[in-house]
């Protein structure tokens, strides 16, 4: 019974992305579909890694191309992250997956208030006199 409710509240604390929707921005020989403008739609392929459309050069070939996991710099949009797109011009036809990475918006400090704090008491210790003094 304890490894079953630790599975789920794993399950369920694993990602905060996980079923979210992602738009990727269309990038000339990277992310998206080519020769297009604006947002790709990303589909989910577990684990909080997402597929979208992406130029290919020269297409898979009978080579084995392992899978490659880009991280890509996210902002919360309501209920939808909007990630940057990518170029990609390191090697033929990868395939390429996206980790969206949630980027929090710098805290702006609108006044500075400065604030005077009394430091310690600073005790002087007095030499002991000797007998004859």
């Amino acid at each position: 019974m304890k490894n079953l409710i630790t599975i789920l509240v794993l399950t369920l604390t694993a990602s905060t992305t996980i079923g979210q929707d992602i738009t990727v921005e269309r990038r000339e020989l990277g992310s998206g579909t080519p020769g297009q403008v604006g947002q790709e739609s990303a589909s989910i392929w577990g684990n909080d890694i997402y597929h979208a459309p992406q130029y290919m050069p020269g297409n898979p070939t009978a080579a084995t191309l392992y899978p490659r996991v880009l991280e890509v710099p996210c902002t919360q949009v309501g209920e939808v992250l909007e990630c940057k797109g990518y170029s990609w011009d390191v090697g033929r036809s990868e395939y390429l997956l996206i980790r969206p990475v949630i980027v929090k918006e710098p805290t702006v400090v609108e006044k500075v208030v400065t604030v005077i704090v009394p430091g310690p008491e600073v005790f002087v210790e007095v030499p002991v006199k000797r007998k004859k003094e």
